[in-house]
């Protein structure tokens, strides 16, 4: 697959030029690239907030474009790398959860990267620009990776099914908490559709309860909670013009209840 548009995302920061490092190698390889940053500022090792960020942004982008996630921990261990391909875009980086929303949302095909194929100038601790920029390069100038990869059924995700507790009730989780301080639950709309035995979803979380799913944040008093359904369509607690994490002193993996 030729590609003109290669989009990095890393938690690289700026600082200390690895993102340059990466770019570099990809243009050297293949000039012709738009290289464009989704974004460098991942929290270090946050696995979750890279998938969330790619999940709010890869659909809005050209076909063809190819993806490289870079968000690590794992770099020099037996971890995999992968390639995905889906029906418009491809996806490079590690099997550790990055892309669990790409393939909660996306057919794919996976491969497992077969780094006895690629020559011994590999970095064991820098396989975005040794691996993953080199095989984006490869992908934008048309060139087959059959030499380089092998099919694999399954791919790591850390995304939980929300859990029934009863007729009316399911546990959710934050998954995620946002520049804004809110809080991104475990519930996507289309989900949500399908649950017969919520009619109109409310949340308890600690001590607060809310009921009804607003459409924007100005429908409540400046400084009250409310739910909303995020630009990806998941189910968010917020404050308007607050921070609800601080204010409830939230943070992810925390339970929240849903009912209906």
């Amino acid at each position: 697959m030729r590609s003109s548009i290669v989009a990095f995302l890393t938690d690289f920061g700026t600082e200390d030029g690895y993102a340059g490092a990466m770019k570099g190698r990809l243009l050297s390889l293949a000039p012709h690239v738009n290289v464009i940053d989704i974004s460098h500022e991942i929290e270090p090792y946050n696995i979750q907030q890279a998938a969330f960020c790619l999940n709010n942004s890869y659909p809005h982008f050209p076909e063809k474009t190819i993806f490289v996630v870079v968000v690590d921990p794992g770099v020099g261990t037996p971890r995999k790398g992968i390639v995905l391909e889906t029906s418009k875009h491809v996806f490079i980086g590690p099997d550790n959860g990055v892309f669990s929303f790409v393939c909660r949302q996306e057919g794919y095909r996976a491969y497992e990267i077969l780094m006895d194929s690629l020559d011994d100038g590999v970095s064991s601790t820098f396989h975005g620009r040794d691996v993953f920029s080199r095989l984006a390069a490869w992908l934008a100038n048309g060139r087959s990776l059959r030499q380089n990869v092998q099919p694999i059924e399954q791919v790591n995700s850390f995304l939980n099914p929300m859990q029934q507790i009863s007729k009316k009730e399911f546990l959710l989780e934050v998954f995620h908490v946002d520049h804004f301080g809110n809080l991104i639950l475990n519930l996507h709309k289309d989900d949500c559709l399908k649950l017969e035995s919520i009619e109109d979803p409310g949340i308890r979380y600690k001590e607060l309860q809310l009921t009804g799913v607003h459409k924007t944040f100005g429908e409540v008093a400046e400084g009250e909670y409310l739910l909303t359904w995020d630009s990806s369509n998941f189910l968010q607690i917020a404050k308007n013009k607050g921070n609800a994490a601080m204010g409830l002193q939230a943070s992810v993996g925390d339970s929240v209840t849903l009912f209906g």
